[in-house]
């Protein structure tokens, strides 16, 4: 008896419509995990992205920004920052690029911080990152002291430094 063969390429189709679901249906149990194995990685679906402040300015200086007191080397990319007012004083955040060295990056900081009055703390502990320094100052505002604080933390890549300046500091007279 000769194989039998469907009788058209529509019958044929529509053979392999209808099972498709049922072959797809049959995959193979996976194997029982193994003690001390970690469980399997699952998704719950895509993670949202993080919004960003509406204080935040991607590619320059955020608007309120104090760019006299904080403002990256002459060499520097800015990449993002941001400039947001809380009670009395302006939290700022700095990302920048730039080829000049880690303690060269700190030191040019530090000159203009302690110019402002800012003085540096002691030593920061250890981390990651090739150079950092805290500054703060403390300043009378009717009768209230208001302590200002910036943190700068320089990251060296081996092609360019990426340099992050945080703190909270007063506005800018003016």
């Amino acid at each position: 008896m000769p194989p039998s063969r469907p009788r058209s390429p529509a019958l044929a189709a529509a053979v392999l419509v209808v099972l498709t679901p049922a072959l797809v249906g049959c995959q193979p149990a996976a194997p029982p995990p193994q003690a001390g194995a970690p469980a399997p990685v699952t998704s719950a679906g895509p993670t949202a992205l993080p919004t960003f402040d509406v204080a935040s300015t991607v590619g320059d200086y955020a608007p309120g920004f104090p760019v006299d007191l904080l403002a990256g080397p002459e060499d520097a990319t800015v990449l993002a920052s941001s400039a947001a007012p809380r009670d009395g004083l302006v939290d700022v955040s700095l990302n920048l690029a730039t080829s000049l060295g880690a303690r060269k990056v700190v030191r040019q900081y530090a000159q203009r911080l302690e110019t402002a009055g800012f003085a540096r703390a002691e030593e920061v502990g250890t981390s990651e990152l090739a150079a950092q320094a805290v500054f703060t100052r403390t300043t009378g505002r009717k009768k209230t002291p208001v302590v200002e604080s910036v943190h700068v933390g320089v990251l060296d890549d081996g092609e360019r430094r990426l340099v992050t300046v945080s703190g909270t500091v007063a506005p800018a007279e003016g």
